[in-house]
């Protein structure tokens, strides 16, 4: 019997009403995700304003800081500039100074040189007297005692220069 009975419905559907129903649905699902979106950026916001006020307290204290911080760095250049104005006054002096060593001690070295060659022939013509017999070099040893004075007196003068400008300079 029922076999009989075909289904004979129809169904009509307006594509006005179709489209409003995925239009709905469309919606809804939206909203649920603005609702969820509008939740994490809430949680954010909380993590956000925990962090901010974590930081409040060191940032304050830095910038309370910051002034003794700019003093100390003023007076650090004037020592560096007190220190490079003394360096460029100094410098040329050490320069000269080490000039007038370094020709002091060539001179003695090649004054050492002259009497170690006098040396050399004075034993060689002692074991060889066929060549011409001369005497010890008393030039060669002369020059050796007097660039051994250089050295001393240079020093000598070196170390009371340097006592003067101590003394200046704790006035």
């Amino acid at each position: 019997m029922l076999s009989n009975f075909a289904l004979a419905t129809e169904i009509t559907l307006d594509l006005m009403d179709l489209l409003l129903g995925i239009l709905v649905i469309v919606g809804i699902v939206f909203v649920v995700f603005l609702i969820i979106l509008l939740a994490k950026l809430v949680g954010t916001m909380k993590k956000v304003n925990k962090l901010v006020d974590s930081l409040d307290e060191p940032v304050t204290k830095t910038m309370a800081q910051l002034p003794d911080m700019m003093k100390n760095l003023d007076a650090v250049t004037k020592d560096v500039a007190v220190l490079t104005n003394s360096a460029k006054e100094s410098v040329p002096h050490v320069l000269d100074d080490v000039q007038i060593m370094t020709g002091t001690v060539r001179g003695g070295v090649e004054a050492v040189g002259g009497a170690a060659r006098a040396v050399g022939d004075g034993v060689s013509r002692f074991f060889h007297p066929t060549r011409a017999a001369h005497g010890p070099d008393m030039n060669a040893v002369m020059d050796i005692v007097n660039k051994a004075l250089g050295v001393v007196s240079f020093f000598a003068s070196r170390s009371k220069s340097q006592k003067k400008t101590r003394s200046k300079g704790r006035r």
